[in-house]
Parts: C-alpha cells; sequence; structure tokens
C-alpha cells in the first residue's frame, strides 16, 4: 500500500464530517484524526461529549493507525478470548478506523463518546465516505 501525506485541510474535512454524522445520529462524540505513524493532526469534543471521550479517542485513532487495522478487529478477538490487554498501543474497542484512499494510507480517525457499535459504524462510514472521496477538504 502506497504511504499518502494526510493534510490539515483533509483531517480538518474529516473531523467535521464526523461530527457532523454524529449530529444527525443524536450522538455527543470526540473525535481523532492522526497521521500514518499515530501523531495527532486534530482533536475535537463535541458539546457535551465527556472529557475522557478525547483520550479514548486519541488512543484508538492511534491504535488503528499503529497496527493498521480498526479497533474493531481487536475488540472481536478480546470477545472472543484472546489476551491483548498487554500489547502497548491496543485499544480493544471499536471505533477506530483506518483512512485509506486511491490504494494509499493517509492515517486513521478515532471516535469516542457513545455505544462501541454506534461508534463503529459511524466510524467505518467516514472512512468510507473518505475512501470514495466523498469528504473533501474546503
Amino acid at each position: 500500500m502506497e504511504k499518502r501525506t494526510l493534510t490539515f485541510a483533509q483531517a480538518d474535512a474529516i473531523a467535521r464530517a464526523a461530527m457532523d454524522y454524529a449530529r444527525e445520529e443524536g450522538l455527543e462524540l470526540a473525535v481523532a484524526i492522526v497521521d500514518d505513524g499515530g501523531w495527532p493532526h486534530i482533536q475535537a469534543r463535541m458539546d457535551g461529549a465527556f472529557p475522557a471521550a478525547v483520550d479514548a479517542a486519541l488512543a484508538k485513532a492511534r491504535s488503528a493507525a499503529l497496527f493498521r487495522r480498526p479497533t474493531s478487529d481487536f475488540s472481536r478477538r478480546v470477545k472472543e478470548g484472546m489476551p491483548l490487554a498487554h500489547l502497548p498501543h491496543v485499544v480493544p474497542l471499536g471505533g477506530g478506523v483506518l483512512l485509506e484512499r486511491d490504494g494509499g494510507f493517509f492515517g486513521a480517525m478515532g471516535l469516542s463518546g457513545a455505544r462501541e457499535d454506534a461508534e463503529t459504524v459511524l466510524a467505518e462510514r467516514i472512512a468510507a465516505d473518505f475512501a470514495a472521496g466523498g469528504i473533501v477538504q474546503t
């Protein structure tokens, strides 16, 4: 997979889309966008989201970026009995997804502040929109 650079404008557009989608679903979330190395581009907390959601969103984004897989994979594995608690930077909760487009890996996004299943569905929707070119910088 080709390495791509995630621009601030792209990260901003993705974060805004995440918050727009969350509002549509009646959710109050924190969102974190990281580059391909897991370093933060943007962190935001919507009004009403609990404060710790910011750290959780960043941890999910970093986990997805560093392991190049969605955090829902880790969640499923833990539920199946695989002990992952001692691996560094692993957050075994859904809501962390990869940001890929045109065969390139740009970074990852993490969402936190709702039920795990709602975070996962929303994160996957945003990642799919980004992959399809539906989220563009403004």
